[in-house]
Order: C-alpha cells, then structure tokens, then sequence
C-alpha cells in the first residue's frame, strides 16, 4: 500500500514538472510584444507567509486566499464553513465543552478539543492560553466585516510561532477607510438561526471609524442518541466591535480595534456518570479585547509597527448537583461551577527593510503573558511568559530563484526555549509559474492546563450549610510535558495561465509529528509525550475565470495518515478522528446582468472519524444553492434580498455519530439595505 502511494506521488510530481517544463519552453508572446509581467495579472499579494508582503509567486508557502468577494456570492453565514472551501482543511463539531463547538484544522489530527492551529485577527491572535483553543462561536467578529482570510497551509512557527504548528488563519477584517454609510442586515431560517447585523462607518476629524453591532442565534444539532431529543448546544451571542485609522503625519498612521462579547452556550451534562444534576451548567461567555498598532514609515524601503493587544476570556458555569455512589444513590448536594478568567497581554515590535531588488529582511521581538484563572481545572492561577525574536530574509539570486529563509526563536518560561525554522527556495519557471521546496520545523507548546491542571469540583453550600467539599476528576498532571513537533517537507507548483483565464496551486508534502499529546484534556487518565503521527499526500486548488460572469473553484486533498508505530499508545487512534482520506470542494458562481447572483458549492469530505472496529469512518457530502438579487431603489439605498439551501447528499452524521439534523434540507433568508 505505501509503495502505491509513493509512486502515485512520484509520478504526479513528474507530470508536474513535465508542465513545467513544456511551460518554460514554450513562447508566450508575439516578436515584437513584452514577455507576459506577474503584475499584469490577478496575483494576490499576502502578507501572513513570512511577514512580508510578496507574491503569492514568492511565498515560502502555500496559501490560500478567500476574499470578501468568494465569501458573499457563496452564501456563508458561520465563519468556520468557509474553510471548507481550502485543500486539506477540516471543518467538524465536537462537544469537548458540551456545546456546538466547531473544529477547525488543516489536514485532522484530534477533532476534540483541537489545539493545532493559529488564528490569527488583523495579525493578534485569538487563540486561548488557558485551555489551549480557538473558539469560533465567540469571537467577536460578523462575518460582514471580513475583507478576505489569507490561510498558511503548512507549519508557520518561524513566523507566528508555537501553536502556529499546522497551518496558521490569518483573518483581515475591512479596513474604514474602505466604506461609509450604514449597513443592516438581517438572517434567519432552519435551526433557530436569527442573525442580526447593524455597521456604521463615517469619519471624526481626521479619524476614519467603522462600528459593528451585531446578533447571533443557532439551536445546533437536533438528536444527541436515539431517544434523546434535546442536544442542548444552542447558542445565542451578541458582540460590538470597533476599529479606527487616523493617519498622524506622512509617515506615521495609528489603528485602534475594541471588541465585546457576550452570551450563552447551552451545554449538555457532561458528568451524569458520577452527578445528579439539579440545574443546568449552562455557559455564560463573555470576551473583551483591546488593540493598538503604530506604523511608522521613515523612507520607502525602511518601515516599522508597534503592536499591542490584550484579550479577557470569562466563563461562568454555575450549578447545583448532588454527587452519586457506584450505586447512583445522592451522597450530598451543593454547588458546583467550571468557571474560568483567561487573560493574555503582547506587545510586538516589528521592522521591515528593503535593502535592493533582491533583498528585504523583516525582523522583530515579542514579549507575551498569558492568564488562567480557574479552582477546578488549575486549582487557583497559572501564568506563563514567552519572550520571541524572529527573523526573515527574502532574496531573489541569478534572476529565476528566490529564497526565504526564516526563524523565530523563543524563551518560554513554562516550556523552556526553542527554535523554529524554515527554509523555501522558489524557482521561477516563467513570470508566472513558480515550482517551491520547503522545509520547516515547529512545535505546539503544552498549554497552562495541560503543564499545571488537574479536574477539582470545589462543591460548596454542601446539603445547605456553609461546607465545602474538594471532589478530584481525574489525575492530575505528574511529568513535564515536551512541546509536540513537525518537520514538513514540501515540494509545490504555482501558476497563473492567462492563456486559460485560471490559477493552478498543487502541493506535495510529508508531514513527521512527533512528541503528540493524544490523552483528552479532561485528565481522566496522566497526559504523555508519546505518540506519533506520519502523514503524506497531495493536495492542489483550482480557479478559473471563465468569463466575466462565470467563476470556477475547485480544491481537492488526498491524505494518508500513519499511526501504527512502536509505542504509541492506546489514544493513537484520537489522533486521526479529524483526518480524512479524501475532501474537497467545486464551486460554481454566475452574474446576471440585471443585478442577480447565483452559486452553488459541493463539499465532500470521505472515510474521517474512522471507526476501530472495522477501519471506516464517516462521509460528508453537501451542496448549497445561493441565489441573491441587488435593489437600487435610488442613488443613495440598496437592497439585497438572498437565500441559502444546504442539502445533506449523504446520511451520516456530521464527524460524531451525535452529531445529526432531523432534516436533509436546511434554508436560510436574509435581507441587507446600505445607504
């Protein structure tokens, strides 16, 4: 079977480089016109590959680009759907915390309590220090206000650090110099959603501001088991967010962000087995953040920022519960709560220079504190400071070649130092067709529960006296955990053919984790260093302008996971639930002339959550249909009037056999006037 695998890769990479051979002998152009220029085409420029902004010709990595525009004619309504969208990234739903949780990650690994991806907001990072974690349903973003989501398909720790260890997210919201007027939106349809969305942008003084105001409502999946109706994961938040720009002077400009949210996630009770419930222990989730950036230009080819953000993450989860004998016989009752105060400060300096056509360099320091306030899981406060410095180099040598070279070292006081390199060489084969070679090295560091916790219910108010009562779950924390680490290597082709009106991204990669910490967080049995993963495959993404009123997508992923070696142990298996052998995705999306759009997307995600007693797992198959018409009702207010079917194709669950709708079909409307 893998000698299969290897020639099929093998001989994919000999038909690639066959094109690209045939592409630079061939001739572009007429005698007497200029070769074809890179700048004469649609060629995102990103900025999350190296921290510098190139190319997507001269990243030293495969990225993938969603813009506001894909984001609106696809119909999407959760920000965690539109992933589905990049090749070899997983969208599932776990209950790690009870409720709806989305899990979102590049080629699988766990599903549960999925720690192995950065995400990053206008470059800050929303990921959690306590309970290492991103949480989709609460950040404090609409998806209205996302301008496009730049995603790093492969370790990115040399440029975003640890946790940056599979892929990192980088979502860049609307800028307010981009919009003015008033936006509201409403949405609502199948599963309780009733979505509401207000934005206004206007300028004070010389300050350019744009103010979200906004409601989100989901019941979450229908059957939890056979006979059990009620899955108690709805949620129900609302948040604001801000962000200003005021250019200062010629060289220096100031960008201010402020988000709040608040709401409730209904939880289902996760401990029955050893507590009787008398109330529920529903979530009540509240998150503030606060961010400063100062960008100074001093001359055209030397430019820094001063970056500042703090984040506070608050969970009250409070409630009254009796605990049971082996009996299931109430012992006493009392009160009980999860309640968690996660904080985390950063502050970044970062300097870019342009020292000639051939060569920039990029360079910085960062100092981060992170805060985990909790009784029960960490029994008081847990805290952990990482100092870093990174470095990139970018430089093009005898015209055709480019290399990148990349590191970021860091000083963690809860997991002691290390360093995280990559090194790329991308190979112009013409203007615009690139062939890269990548290798990189990065690792997950433990987070603050997984080094320090231990699962203790204080049980307070015992049997209506003033007694407290300490009641252990789990074991704790006995080792010091190591980081978890990757090495990928990566050979990838990319191209642009305007010939053909198409974009063409394929990539080739192996992927060595080791060092993996597979036991579930609930620490119901000591956590280890010791399993270990190999994963290998291809995987490429396609866009072709059709015309100007027809636009094509397609991504597709083939993975092949290992798990079997000399000691791993019994949890290996958690760590391919989330990976799936093939997934991919084929988008269609047309304009009508009279001011009308329709699209329509199938998702297909084969053989994930593989089942033990047989080696098959669950199939995802699922199209959506979008239709959406413009209104100009005068010079000054527009209307847009749009639906969304999502039909279900297969009949399984979605990841978890828990994870289930009463119905195939689902329809969603919504309303938006701007003036």
């Amino acid at each position: 079977m893998r000698h299969k695998i290897i020639k099929q890769l093998l001989t994919t990479l000999a038909a690639l480089l066959c094109v690209a051979a045939f592409a630079m002998g061939a001739d572009h152009s007429a005698p007497d016109e200029q070769p074809f220029a890179a700048e004469d085409f649609d060629i995102p420029v990103v900025l999350t590959a190296s921290r510098l902004r190139q190319s997507q010709l001269d990243a030293p990595a495969s990225v993938t680009v969603i813009d506001s525009h894909i984001i609106a004619a696809l119909g999407f309504k959760d920000i965690e759907d539109i992933f589905r969208l990049v090749p070899g990234m997983l969208v599932g739903y776990h209950s790690g915390f009870g409720n709806k949780a989305p899990a979102v990650s590049y080629h699988g690994t766990q599903a549960a309590e999925h720690r192995r991806l950065q995400v990053l907001i206008d470059g800050h990072s929303v990921f959690k220090p306590g309970l290492a974690r991103v949480e989709w349903n609460d950040i404090p973003l609409a998806i209205e206000d996302i301008e496009r989501i730049e995603i790093i398909r492969g370790p990115n720790s040399a440029s975003y650090g640890a946790n940056s260890y599979l892929g990192t997210i980088n979502i860049i919201t609307k800028h307010p110099q981009d919009s003015e007027g008033i936006t509201l939106k409403v949405r609502s349809g199948s599963l309780g959603v009733a979505d509401q969305y207000v934005n206004y942008s206007t300028s004070v003084g010389n300050t350019r501001v744009r103010w979200t105001l906004a409601h989100k409502q989901d019941s979450g999946f229908d059957t939890l088991a056979e006979g059990i109706r009620d899955n108690r994961d709805t949620i129900n938040s609302r948040h604001s967010w801000l962000r200003t720009f005021t250019q200062l002077d010629a060289q220096t400009s100031m960008e201010w962000q402020a988000g709040f949210k608040t709401g409730t996630n209904l939880q289902r009770q996760l401990h029955d087995d050893e507590l009787k419930y008398n109330s529920e222990e529903d979530i009540d989730a509240e998150d503030t953040f606060i961010w400063h950036k100062l960008n100074y230009e001093s001359s055209a080819s030397q430019f820094s920022h001063l970056q500042v953000y703090s984040h506070k993450f608050i969970r009250t989860q409070e409630w009254h519960a009796c605990l049971l004998d082996e009996n299931k016989e109430a012992l006493f009752c009392g009160d009980l709560n999860k309640n968690l105060d996660e904080h985390k400060s950063e502050i970044e300096l970062q300097h870019t220079s342009i020292w000639s056509n051939q060569l920039r360099t990029v360079a910085g320091m960062r100092l981060r504190l992170d805060e985990f306030k909790s009784e029960t899981y960490n029994g008081g406060r847990s805290d952990n400071l990482n100092a870093s410095l990174f470095s990139n180099i970018e430089y093009t040598f005898a015209q055709n070649y480019t290399a990148n070279i990349g590191a970021m070292y860091e000083d963690d006081e809860l997991n002691g130092p290390f360093f995280s390199p990559r090194v790329a060489l991308n190979i112009s084969l013409t203007p615009l067709q690139t062939l890269r070679f990548i290798y990189s090295q990065a690792i997950r560091a433990p987070d603050l529960f997984e080094q320090d916790g231990q699962l203790i219910f204080i049980m307070r108010n015992v049997d209506g006296t003033a007694n407290s009562i300490s009641l252990p779950f789990g074991e704790a924390a006995s080792d010091i955990l190591a980081s978890e680490k990757i090495y990928s290597k990566e050979i990838s082709y990319f191209a642009v053919l305007p010939s053909l009106a198409t974009q063409i991204d394929i990539k080739l990669f192996h992927e060595a984790l080791s060092s993996l910490i597979s036991e579930s967080l609930n620490h119901a049995q000591p956590l280890s260093n010791d399993n270990r993963l190999v994963m290998q495959g291809i995987e490429g993404q396609v866009t072709v302008n059709w015309d100007a009123a027809n636009k094509i997508m397609l991504s597709a992923a083939y993975i092949d996971t290992d798990n079997d070696f000399l000691g791993n142990n019994e949890n290996k298996n958690l760590e391919v639930r989330l990976s799936a052998d093939r997934s991919g995705s084929l988008s269609w999306m047309h304009s009508f002339q009279q001011g009308s759009q329709f699209s329509s997307t199938l998702y297909h995600v084969e053989n994930w959550n593989k089942q033990e007693n047989d080696g098959h797992g669950f199939t995802f198959s699922r199209l959506d249909l979008y239709l959406a018409h413009d209104f100009a009702l005068d010079q000054k207010y527009h209307l847009n009037l749009s639906a969304t079917l999502q039909y279900r194709i297969d009949d399984g669950p979605l990841l978890y056999p828990k994870n289930t709708y009463d119905d195939k079909t689902h329809v969603y409307v919504s309303a938006e006037l701007a003036f």
